[in-house]
């Protein structure tokens, strides 16, 4: 990749600017008109605004924000004293965080203490962990004697509650503990152990389950959960087409391809220790009364044991073996305890993949419909969003705009009570997905609970494809789903897109949106990527492509570290190489948008674009999971099988023991926990706005409104990129005004 920057002008400018913010007075000006006289050397402002957005890109943080706070407060220029306005609500925001921040601290360090006297761990430990999060220093923290005296007393506990078949309160404390030491191996063991007990009761026992559960609400002093309702739960069906070559096959394409080079012997092994957590998972034994039996469950366990050793120590083990691990595996069962061979087959599957890296799996029969719908840009259903109130009630969040359900009058904050004739009472959220959605074409009736409506509304249905929309605006101004205010600020032309994902339609959707604003006088964009999972690698590419007109977009490496395959952006498609982005990132940034991120990034420290990341570093899931079929579309397994690079030759994906990884942020702006549930929660209510017939917004004095994100601080991360992006387009419409500026004719 080539440097379109000269490098030693670059630090020249910085130094200068540097130099004039050490001299305490920096006076901006149309242009540059310095003079003998004057003790304060004058600037133009596009200058300043490239000396602001060169050291946002290069991660000088200190120096942009000393070369706003350079900006004068009573300016001939009211873009510019309106821009000093906004670093000074930035700072007021900034000095209220940190003053929030360091209360919250004294707040979490008595909460931990007096937490620790009544042997309350699991609260212990919330509280540790965002105090860590708060503290700055994660390893130093870890050093403090009282959190080492906590984990000690957690680990105790945890065993403890493990040992008494407590597996939802020993999963909860593993789980808080593997939080505090973050990316490392030690408690992988445990979780991964309890994880598979957990995913037994669920598909076993779920009223066992659902009972657990109850008892730590009652424990942790709240309410109770409705009773158990077994719709759906019929684990016959979840079993049904599941058999040993669809195992067999998965195994084999996982030993020829996995990305870590994991042999077959780990994965054998990994597979009867799952069935050997599902043989003395005791609360089964209601599903499967022949666990009961002693004698059967000892001898079934005693040759499992038997198996595994003569793996040890052999990674290199080859089919026949697999087969040979299978058929033992399947012998011992039908003359001991006799499981429905199809769950054995399941749990063996499912723990040779637990010894691979965390996103490959076995995608069985009956999950296919739901995997396939997580990356196709629609869905078949009815249209509604849904949740799970505080009280247990299946609550209508939102119908989508022309579906079956808003066709048929569902409306926001609609309790469904029943799914035909099914009541919904202590369902699941995944329950009630399950049976709302199916075929196209087929009906559905839910009985609808209304305000102010005294009878039950009973609504039949009909299936239809629902298509998935992943790319937002700054607020909703009509009733599709399409419909949407792209500027977040107007005046100053800065555009606003969330990508809530990547699906087959987000470039197509993105593209329409581009060309809304550019009709409109686009002069800056906030890509907001924050909290996307990722998606589709070739929607990625394309994104990418609509800011990089040529060169290396992504590329793949195997274990080794050889190129396997590359992506190139195609030239034409960059519509947005001329204008400055701003990225916002975060922690839940993974997959697609990390490589949008990535890519970006590398491409403006070369100078080709104009481009700079705020917020936090990315997830670091820099992996590619290939799909394969394993019976005629029927199952799947999705494995993973390379590495990505970004341009820049960096490999992001978190490797456990890493220092680093993902993609670190330009300007980092942190945002206390509170800020972000607030942040994420008026985001989402705000995108929820009803229409009437004429597709006017119904009037509310409750609608919540998207510029508190800023107005109020609650945002910070927004807040710092707006204004990054308010700077560079003042100077460049400076720049302009000046150049279009009639040249007077000289005397003479």
């Amino acid at each position: 990749m080539t440097h379109g920057r000269n490098d030693r002008s670059v630090n020249g400018r910085i130094g200068r600017a540097l130099g004039l913010l050490a001299a305490a007075s920096l006076t901006l000006g149309i242009a540059q008109q310095a003079t003998a006289q004057s003790s304060t050397e004058r600037v133009s402002v596009d200058e300043w605004s490239r000396l602001v957005w060169m050291n946002a890109e290069a991660g000088k943080s200190e120096v942009v924000f000393k070369l706003l706070e350079a900006l004068p407060r009573n300016h001939a220029s009211t873009a510019v004293t309106s821009l000093r306005d906004a670093v000074d609500l930035r700072e007021r925001h900034i000095q209220d965080r940190e003053a929030t921040r360091v209360t919250r601290m004294e707040e979490l360090r008595a909460e931990l203490a007096e937490r620790l006297d009544k042997k309350e761990y699991d609260k212990a430990l919330n509280s540790a962990v965002e105090l860590q999060d708060l503290s700055g220093d994660k390893q130093a923290f870890l050093r403090d004697p009282q959190i080492m005296d906590l984990v000690a007393r957690a680990e105790d506990a945890a065993r403890r509650a493990e040992a008494s078949n407590e597996w939802l309160r020993a999963q909860s404390l593993y789980f808080r503990l593997s939080l505090l030491f973050e990316n490392t191996k030690r408690y992988d063991v445990e979780l991964k152990r309890l994880s598979q007990r957990l995913t037994y009761l669920r598909l076993y026992a779920p009223k066992t389950l659902h009972e657990m559960r109850d008892a730590e609400r009652v424990r942790d002093g709240k309410d109770k959960l409705p009773p158990f309702n077994a719709i759906g739960e019929d684990w016959k069906e979840r079993l049904k087409g599941i058999d040993r070559g669809m195992v067999l096959r998965a195994m084999m394409r996982a030993d020829q391809a996995n990305v870590d080079g994991v042999g077959l012997g780990e994965m054998i092994i990994g597979g009867l220790r799952a069935v050997e957590n599902l043989a003395t998972t005791g609360a089964l034994t209601q599903t499967f009364p022949s666990l009961a039996d002693m004698k059967a469950r000892e001898s079934f366990l005693s040759q499992l044991s038997a198996e595994a050793r003569r793996y040890d120590n052999r990674a290199n083990a080859g089919q026949f073996e697999l087969r040979r691990a299978i058929s033992t595996l399947l012998q011992a069962n039908s003359t001991t305890v006799n499981l429905p061979e199809e769950a054995i087959l399941q749990a063996f599957g499912d723990g040779a993949m637990l010894a691979l890296d965390e996103f490959s799996s076995i995608i069985w029969p009956f999950d296919m419909n739901q995997f396939m719908r997580s990356t196709q840009g629609s869905f078949q259903g009815v249209g509604i969003q849904i949740q799970l109130d505080e009280a247990g009630n299946l609550k209508v969040v939102t119908p989508i705009e022309g579906t079956p359900a808003q066709r048929a009058g569902i409306k926001r904050g609609d309790i469904i009570r029943r799914i035909d004739k099914d009541s919904t009472l202590g369902v699941t959220l995944l329950q009630a997905v399950d049976r709302i959605t199916g075929p196209a074409g087929t009906k559905v009736t839910l009985g609808v609970e209304r305000e102010g409506v005294e009878d039950m509304i009973e609504v039949t249905l009909t299936r239809a494809q629902i298509p998935i929309y992943t790319v937002k605006g700054w607020e909703r101004n009509g009733p599709s789903e399409t419909d949407w205010n792209w500027f977040i600020d107007d005046q100053s032309g800065v555009g606003y897109i969330r990508l809530t994902q990547f699906t087959e339609n987000t470039s197509r959707d993105f593209d329409n949106a581009i060309r809304a604003m550019q009709a409109r006088g686009l002069k800056g964009l906030i890509l907001d990527m924050r909290f996307n999972p990722g998606g589709l690698l070739s929607q990625a590419v394309a994104i990418a492509n609509r800011f990089v007109d040529d060169g290396v977009i992504v590329s793949q490496h195997d274990a080794r570290g050889f190129q396997t395959d590359r992506q190139v952006a195609r030239r034409g498609l960059a519509t947005l190489n001329r204008i400055p982005v701003a990225v916002l990132v975060n922690e839940g940034s993974a997959s697609a948008s990390e490589i949008v991120a990535g890519v970006l990034q590398d491409y403006a420290k070369s100078g080709r674009i104009s481009a700079i990341l705020v917020g936090a570093t990315t997830y670091g899931k820099g992996s590619v999971q290939n799909v394969y079929d394993l019976a005629d579309g029927v199952a799947a397994l999705k494995l993973t099988t390379q590495y990505y690079k970004l341009p820049g030759g960096r490999l992001i994906h978190r490797r456990p023991g890493a220092d680093g990884w993902g993609v670190a942020p330009d300007i980092e702006v942190k945002m206390l926990p509170k800020q972000v549930g607030n942040a994420l929660e008026l985001r989402q209510d705000a995108d929820i706005v009803e229409f009437d017939g004429r597709g006017k917004p119904v009037l509310s004095d409750n609608r919540p409104d998207p510029k508190r994100l800023l107005s109020e601080g609650i945002d910070p991360q927004l807040e710092t990129a707006l204004l990054l992006l308010k700077s560079r387009i003042l100077g460049q419409t400076e720049a302009q005004a000046l150049l279009d500026a009639p040249i007077a004719p000289r005397g003479g």
